[in-house]
């Protein structure tokens, strides 16, 4: 079942690969990411000036939970040299979402994308976990739906550090 999952998950990557490559565009889109829990903390995604992790996660997604961990472990490891931005899916309920992040202590930004409009903008996001690196200047350097290929991703932040 578990090998299952990652054909799929690798299925759905390359698909999502070919969908950014056929919108024209490998930036990220012109949108101000802000923190749910500090509104005056935001994140324009375009320009984000430090290599940036996009993760797209959701509260009842199992394997959004299960790498949490992980990416709590990259943000220590580099500290302030990237920004790691936990986007929401617009499904989560409000309440539910701000109690998780707080009762998690999650070190990390986290925006709720109420309107769908940042899963929109990057090439219509709608499978969870989805990560998505940038570079300092918003292009889209790397993307991986499912489970997180955590070597391949601090190997493309090295590149870029």
């Amino acid at each position: 079942m578990r090998s299952l999952i990652r054909r799929l998950a690798g299925i759905l990557t390359m698909a999502s690969l070919l969908a950014l490559s056929g919108c024209g565009s490998n930036k990220a889109p012109a949108i101000e990411a802000q923190n749910l829990l500090d509104a005056s903390q935001t994140l324009n995604l375009a320009q984000p000036k430090k290599p940036t992790l996009v993760v797209f996660w959701a509260t009842n997604c199992s394997s959004c939970i299960e790498e949490i961990p992980s990416i709590i472990a990259l943000q220590k490891m580099y500290g302030d040299k990237i920004h790691i931005v936990g986007v929401a899916m617009s499904f989560d309920d409000p309440t539910t979402l701000k109690n998780f992040v707080v009762q998690r202590q999650l070190p990390y930004m986290i925006t709720h994308d109420t309107s769908g409009a940042i899963a929109l903008g990057f090439g219509k996001v709608f499978v969870t976990p989805t990560n998505i690196l940038l570079a300092p200047d918003g292009s889209i350097i790397w993307k991986n739906v499912g489970d997180l290929d955590k070597a391949t991703l601090q190997k493309r932040i090295n590149e870029y550090l």
